[in-house]
């Protein structure tokens, strides 16, 4: 592994544009998740019902439950983990422009080693995202959190473990497509209308059976926002209905499901396919 991962440095190393990208997509998440406080005060002043906003504020970067609602923030399915995603795939579809996956292969690398190489790529992009998105949520917690102690600064952060297998699985989907398509362009318009495509397939499919498709479950792990400070009900309004408190079994499993697919399918292709 550690000679995949130099083979897939000295592709990378020079390639300035990737190392761009990567800079302004932490440059962007940082700007997300530390102006959340910034963006709930401007909702609470256009808002004329800004009660409950401003309930949320006040206990929302409380440690730990800080961690599940960042982790929503970042990982909803049109945040900016797209442009991760983005990323790569461009660098599996340049593979193929410049013939460097042939090249490889030529020179002794298996199919499997090329396909362990672009996964470690995939798997230190999440990486990156999940550590960013801790310090981040440090940051936050450390500023707004009423408490500040051990127990309490890690007692959910299992969400970011979540988080993580979320967006690997998502940016493995990515890759499986960068590898069937090959072009850029016809890739990126393939994820992108492939995320619109499931919205309106959704309204066709029974309730109980639209979480399991494909970005649906990717993304249902974290489905929503919480604080176990926050249980506001009324009779015109109940909060608790909008939380999510715990993490579903089903949920984790189906993306794991997922994730084995979108790897066996990657393997198969390679496999069979002519490069």
């Amino acid at each position: 592994m550690k000679e995949l991962l130099k083979i897939e440095w000295l592709k990378l190393k020079s390639y300035r544009a990737f190392w761009i990208m990567v800079g302004l997509y932490l440059a962007i998440l940082f700007s997300i998740i530390i102006g959340l406080p910034s963006f709930l005060d401007f909702l609470a002043q256009k808002t004329n019902d800004n009660v409950y906003i401003n309930a949320f504020k006040i206990v929302a970067f409380n440690f730990a439950d800080i961690w599940q609602n960042i982790a929503y923030v970042a990982g909803w399915r049109w945040s900016i983990k797209i442009f991760l995603a983005l990323l790569v795939l461009i660098f599996i579809s340049n593979e193929f422009t410049f013939l460097t996956i042939r090249s490889n292969i030529m020179h002794g690398l298996s199919r499997t080693q090329f396909m362990l190489g672009k996964l470690s790529v995939v798997f230190l992009l999440t990486l990156i995202s999940t550590v960013a998105l801790f310090v981040a949520g440090m940051y936050l917690g450390l500023m707004f959190s009423a408490t500040k102690t051990i127990g309490a600064i890690f007692g959910r952060i299992y969400f970011l473990g979540a988080y993580f297998l979320e967006l690997f699985t998502y940016l493995t989907f990515a890759l499986l497509i960068g590898l069937l398509i090959r072009k850029t362009g016809f890739a990126i318009i393939t994820l992108l209308s492939y995320n619109f495509l499931e919205l309106i397939l959704q309204y066709y499919v029974n309730d109980d059976y639209q979480k399991f498709l494909p970005v649906n479950a990717i993304n249902g792990i974290i489905t929503g926002v919480n604080s176990s400070m926050l249980k506001v009900k009324t009779p015109e309004f109940d909060m608790s209905m909008i939380l999510q408190e715990h993490l579903s079994p089903l949920s984790i499993g189906v993306c794991l499901a997922y994730l084995a697919l979108f790897l066996g399918a990657i393997y198969l292709y390679l496999k069979w396919r002519d490069l």
